[in-house]
């Protein structure tokens, strides 16, 4: 089981290595189509599109197919896609090309987590967030390595060729260690209406996503200019808020078996809220960086547990309920930025971000109420041990969060 776990955690790797090297070499993808930045909106938001299109259908393929087969194509198609949007000379070619990438990195999201959950349960005990780990690992990776290429003054055509022949490569080898289709998936039920447990999983996937996109895109505008620091500061608020969620998914299945995961999940959100509460409440640039780092800390352990209980809901494949909430969570991280500048221009950013806060504060409480979808104990014990009994002695024993 230790290969397939290596295995797993390399896709994910290799997911968050595509997306950072794209975030590093937008300005020279960007230049070299001749786009001005609303035409770069429209482009990126093609991404966005391309991954909510793609994730219930990669759901439903891994269910029917296997998780194995669509992982690979998955990672293929997002690799290929790069390189044709750096090698695209207008609007139509880059948009086309992100469409594509994004749902080759949606359906990656899909079934890569599908494949930690059923390791997960041979394993019966938390994993899930070491493999969300290596995804944020692979996408500080990737951004180190765009701006060492951009640095070195290498056009983005050939990084991201050479970047897809070496992520092709090593998926082609690590493919084999994946766990195959699971003859229990194709006994569960296909296309069934969500479950309530399964919407209020979305819905705290969304507000989790939303505060995640939030400090993507308006960490470093507020700390420059609300907060007043230089550019090179700024530019920390993300970065902190990056290294502290990967070291938190790092530790999250140790705090997992530690604490239960309804408990993690709600002290996760209680930080993060608090941390993001605290770096606005002053115009200290130390207290509002160390803020968007517990921010990162408390936000990096919700996602895994999200994952794993949409994954547990009784009825459904693992597929199709990872699906579900990435596709409803998916949509937070497309709308946050967006309603946060448009908040901005009315009341002001610092204002603004506070919504942040109130909907990391409705996480907690979410997160709460589904709780019926990761109490399960009669269920993972049918189904292979789906969450730890330990785990199981802690929700049914109404552990505090």
């Amino acid at each position: 089981m230790r290969g397939t776990r290596i295995a797993i955690s390399l896709f994910f790797f290799c997911d968050g290595l595509l997306l950072g090297s794209w975030a590093a070499r937008i300005p020279a993808v960007q230049a070299h189509a001749g786009l001005n930045n609303a035409q770069l909106g429209l482009a990126l938001f093609a991404s966005s599109l391309g991954a909510l299109a793609a994730m219930p259908v990669a759901g439903w393929l891994s269910e029917r197919a296997g998780s194995r087969r669509v992982v690979m194509s998955a990672l293929a198609v997002a690799s290929v896609a790069l390189v044709f949007a750096s090698l695209a000379t207008d609007l139509v070619g880059v948009a086309l090309a992100l469409f594509a990438f994004g749902a080759g990195f949606g359906s990656v999201n899909v079934s890569a987590n599908a494949q930690g959950i059923a390791l997960e349960r041979a394993y019966s005990r938390p994993i899930l967030s070491s493999f969300h780990a290596a995804f944020s690992v692979g996408g500080l990776a990737g951004a180190g390595i765009g701006a060492l290429a951009a640095g070195a003054g290498l056009a983005p055509r050939v990084h991201f060729a050479v970047l897809a022949v070496v992520v092709t490569l090593a998926a082609l080898a690590a493919v084999r260690r994946l766990l195959p289709r699971d003859s229990s998936e194709a006994r569960q039920r296909r296309l069934v209406r969500p479950s309530r447990a399964l919407l209020i999983l979305g819905a705290a996937a969304f507000c989790t996503l939303l505060a995640e996109g939030s400090a993507a895109d308006w960490s470093a505008v507020y700390l420059s200019q609300s907060v007043g620091v230089s550019a090179a500061v700024a530019a920390l608020g993300y970065t902190a808020f990056s290294l502290a969620m990967a070291t938190s998914r790092t530790l999250g299945d140790r705090l997992n078996r530690r604490f239960g995961p309804l408990a993690l999940a709600r002290a996760g959100g209680g930080v993060a809220a608090v941390g993001l509460a605290a770096g606005l409440a002053t115009a200290s640039a130390p207290v509002a960086l160390a803020g968007f780092t517990a921010m990162g800390a408390g936000l990096g352990v919700v996602v895994p547990i999200l994952f794993r209980a949409a994954g547990s809901t009784p009825g459904i494949s693992a597929s199709i309920g990872v699906a579900t909430v990435s596709t409803i969570g998916w949509l937070g991280f497309l709308a946050g930025p967006p309603a946060i500048g448009f908040a901005a221009g009315a009341v002001g950013l610092r204002t603004a971000l506070g919504l942040v806060v109130l909907a990391i504060l409705i996480l907690v409480v979410l997160t709460r109420t589904a709780a019926p979808s990761v109490r399960q104990p009669d269920g993972a014990a049918r189904s292979g041990g789906r969450l730890r009994d330990r785990e199981d002695d802690h929700v049914a024993a109404g552990s505090p969060g």
